[in-house]
């Protein structure tokens, strides 16, 4: 491990021997922007106001099939903070080809008491000690929702059970990323409407508990990621 992974991933911001993950928000193949409109399976109009999501829990995969976790891995990934979307990992080797992570926080930390940085509740993704963190969320406008302000709000958690909505994601890494230090990962919002199962605004305007329609919404973001160098 020693010659793949240096410090914590906390300490690696300041490192200049580390890997960035640079995050893209994109609508299908449009890249996000403010207030702009998207159409989803359903054939609804819609625009996105705010997407957050918790990325954690990362390892990387040497050429041999070795994994080897990155401890204290937690991101809190915000579309509307530019920062929040570069993640930088204390990776020295250029031997990687594959990288794995959590799209959520895992049960551990969900019932290990207050924590700090970007799990402290402070952030506004935590419910309570029974149902914990949420694991994403998305909130925007829709001409058919029938909230008021025609707002939708996807606020998907749960950590137990059939109701665990966190998916681990593993991607396949282009060897040029690595040598360049550098890899660009497009994050899919429509995905969360058009993924396994198609989500109707109109029909589901909100989620704000674990069941069945936070588990529908996970299943189809869990694909939302893809390499784009």
């Amino acid at each position: 491990m020693a010659g793949i992974l240096q410090q914590t991933a906390a300490q690696s911001v300041a490192s200049r021997d580390s890997l960035t993950i640079e995050i893209v928000p994109r609508v299908g193949e449009k890249k996000w922007t403010p207030q702009a409109t998207y159409t989803n399976a359903s054939g609804e109009a819609f625009s996105i106001d705010k997407c957050l999501f918790y990325l954690s829990n990362f390892a990387v995969q040497s050429s041999s099939g070795k994994w080897f976790p990155i401890r204290d891995s937690y991101f809190l990934a915000n579309i509307l903070d530019s920062s929040s979307l570069q993640i930088r990992l204390p990776i020295l080797s250029s031997d990687i080809v594959n990288i794995r992570f959590l799209l959520g926080v895992d049960s551990t930390k969900n019932v290990s008491g207050i924590q700090s940085g970007v799990l402290d509740p402070a952030r506004g993704m935590f419910w309570t000690w029974n149902t914990g963190y949420v694991m994403a969320k998305m909130e925007g406008s829709s001409p058919v929702s029938p909230m008021p302000g025609k707002k939708f709000t996807y606020h998907v958690g749960g950590f137990a059970g059939e109701q665990n909505v966190a998916k681990f994601i593993q991607l396949a890494i282009d060897i040029k990323s690595i040598e360049q230090h550098h890899i660009l990962l497009a994050a899919d919002l429509l995905s969360w409407f058009n993924g396994a199962s198609s989500l109707s605004i109109a029909a589901n305007p909100i989620c704000h508990v674990p069941g069945k329609l936070a588990n529908q919404i996970a299943n189809n973001y869990q694909f939302q990621f893809r390499v784009i160098q």
